[in-house]
């Protein structure tokens, strides 16, 4: 098995708990100041002055209307959360299977670093994996569908339309960010390979592109456990990339 540090997707679990939660605590407030409006109106209806249950009457059907509207918009925000919940929890599933593969089905030549942080990026690294077959930064996508890339090496296609996310700019900025917190750690220029994983897609797999396609099921095998003599890394050079990044992420694999 693969040395592991820290736990695949949980920054995309968080994320996705907390959105639930946001929604929640949305709609306990409004229940509460809705009841609690509501019952201070309905009280004023029983008041002796003809006046204040006339007026209470007029607020009464006023904000009708206007709840009704204002729900509208609501239910709108409520559901926008709770979508965005459930990408963050495919996302989170997602990390979390290509996480398991990698610390069941390397060899303990490999070192396994999930769900990582470090200053300068706004988003976490999915996977760093470092072993005999070299450095890789994986970005896992939970996507559904036929994945491909097209001859350019820089336009990837999801079902037969352009992605719109910049998803393989994002992969290689990455891995350069990898490359370049290695070099200053260790004063030694490191290739670091850029790979977007599919779990769920059907993938053209793509070896030779500055980001590589793949599979979760053909990842281990036909990629990083394949030793190509231009690329892979001595002992000793696995060993001080380890200890650099366990040096720089020691808040995440403590």
């Amino acid at each position: 098995m693969a040395h592991i540090y820290g736990s695949g997707g949980s920054s995309a679990f968080q994320i996705a708990s907390k959105k639930r939660e946001d929604v929640l605590w949305r709609v306990l407030i409004v229940v509460m100041y809705g009841a609690m409006g509501l019952g201070v109106l309905c009280g004023s209806m029983f008041l002796r002055y003809a006046w204040i249950r006339y007026v209470a009457f007029l607020i009464i059907i006023v904000l009708f209307f206007c709840a009704r509207w204002w729900m509208r918009r609501f239910g709108q925000i409520i559901e926008e959360r709770l979508r965005e919940s459930q990408v963050w929890r495919r996302g989170y599933e997602g990390e979390r299977v290509v996480g398991e593969l990698l610390e069941t089905a390397l060899p303990d030549t490999f070192y396994v670093f999930n769900d990582v942080h470090f200053p300068g990026r706004t988003a976490n690294i999915d996977h760093i994996v470092i072993g005999p077959s070299g450095i890789f930064v994986l970005d896992t996508k939970n996507w559904r569908g036929n994945v491909s890339l097209l001859d350019d090496g820089k336009t990837l296609l999801v079902n037969g339309q352009p992605d719109k996310n910049n998803t393989i700019n994002v992969a290689l900025s990455a891995a350069l960010d990898v490359r370049d917190k290695l070099k200053t750690l260790t004063n030694k220029e490191y290739f670091v390979k850029a790979i977007l994983v599919f779990p769920l897609a059907k993938v053209s797999p793509r070896f030779n592109a500055t980001v590589e396609l793949q599979q979760d099921d053909y990842l281990i095998d036909k990629r990083l456990n394949y030793i190509d003599k231009r690329t892979m890394l001595p002992d000793a050079d696995i060993k001080i990339a380890v200890q650099a990044l366990k040096a720089l992420f020691r808040e995440d694999v403590a």
